[in-house]
């Protein structure tokens, strides 16, 4: 099982197997030597767990992790480097600052002595904006400036990898899109194999070149961003991506899917598999009063260029569907019908079986639409 295209160039490329009680990961991931790959997934599901395999904080670990042409473990012969002697960048989920050293010493921290440590400390301040903190203690500064200087210390080092757990999750929402931007900025000037760890969904969109979906332990889909994105491989990794218009399949009439929400014809262009899952496209649905799913109006939301529409079947499953700003939305309450365009309409396995992959259903086209599924995504 291969989760790397066999055209990609690889900077980083591991295979592992790890337990502890209650868990296990097992996985194939390959990294390109350039850009960002996130990894995205639950809470527990081993991302956290994963880049302290890779930067050898975790131990007893079956497999291999490679980089170039340096092996880092390889349990079948008993090669198992230290974590100082991988040169890795390690970016703490809560920045790991030591708060009796300065913010220069921070960022000082693991260089060698000498006019070119004061020369890499130089230059990070100004890089990270931190000119006129050298001498502060973290306990002084803010959660954005404390993330720059955790940032400046795992690059100062020149690793050969960059691991960041969960930046942005203690820097509150008005600093998060600045400190994006600061971020792409930084890393589009180092040639160096990124993984970004996170739980949001915008940061994987903004900043990452690549994305991996890990489900209980296991890489379920990988590939280029805007490709995982539209086209997830299964329900799960769907529902990972922000997708909440999923509804579940009980039996097939050829290409009509039946279930408690009513019933669905899919068009041509989707596979003949019999699905447990469909998703329903944002974009395409209209209310019509003579034909369509029945359903009863929950509420409409003003999102600025468009309404969202949230309505009710049958089962009491929840969709949302986008209208133009200046549509007529029925009160609250109403019962009508929805009419689902049959290219609106995706066909998805509850779960994959199948080899882990890139683009593992590229051969599937594109339903193109104003927003994407991903911005649908509303918790209830």
């Amino acid at each position: 099982m291969r989760c790397c295209d066999d055209n990609l160039d690889v900077g980083l490329e591991a295979s592992l197997d790890f337990s502890r009680p209650g868990f296990r990961l097992r996985l194939d991931l390959c990294v390109p030597p350039t850009g960002v790959t996130a990894l995205i997934g639950p809470s527990g599901c081993g991302k956290s767990t994963l880049l302290r395999l890779l930067a050898g904080l975790e131990i007893h670990a079956a497999g291999h992790i490679r980089h170039g042409d340096r092996t880092w473990l390889d349990r079948a012969h008993r090669i198992d480097l230290a974590p100082r002697h991988r040169r890795v960048g390690l970016l703490f989920q809560e920045y790991a600052l030591f708060p009796h050293l300065s913010v220069a010493g921070n960022i000082a921290y693991g260089l060698p002595r000498g006019r070119d440590r004061e020369a890499a400390v130089a230059f990070w301040l100004a890089r990270l904006q931190l000119d006129g903190l050298a001498a502060r203690r973290p306990e002084t500064l803010s959660g954005g400036q404390r993330q720059r200087v955790a940032l400046a210390r795992a690059l100062a080092s020149e690793p050969a990898v960059l691991l960041l757990d969960e930046p942005f999750s203690a820097v509150d929402c008005s600093l998060r899109q600045s400190l994006r931007l600061l971020f792409q900025e930084v890393l589009a000037d180092r040639s160096v194999p990124t993984i970004l760890v996170t739980h949001d969904l915008e940061d994987v969109r903004l900043i990452a070149d690549r994305v991996g979906v890990l489900i209980d332990g296991e890489l379920r889909q990988i590939g280029p961003t805007h490709e995982i994105f539209a086209r997830p491989i299964d329900a799960e990794t769907a529902r990972v991506l922000g997708w909440h218009n999923l509804l579940s399949v009980s039996s097939w009439d050829r290409q009509t899917a039946h279930g408690a929400w009513g019933a669905l014809r899919l068009g041509p262009h989707e596979p003949s598999r019999r699905a447990d899952a469909i998703a329903i496209l944002p974009d395409g649905p209209r209310l019509n009063a003579e034909r369509g799913l029945p359903v009863e109006v929950a509420r409409v939301s003003d999102m600025g260029g468009y309404q969202a529409l949230f309505c009710r079947l049958t089962d009491r499953s929840l969709l949302r569907i986008h209208l133009a700003q200046a549509a007529q939305c029925p009160e609250p309450g109403t019962q009508t019908r929805l009419d689902v365009p049959e290219d609106t309409i995706i066909s998805l396995p509850t779960r994959w079986h199948g080899p882990i992959c890139v683009d593992p259903i590229g051969s599937l086209p594109l339903r193109g639409c104003m927003h994407h599924p991903l911005d649908t995504a509303v918790h209830f």
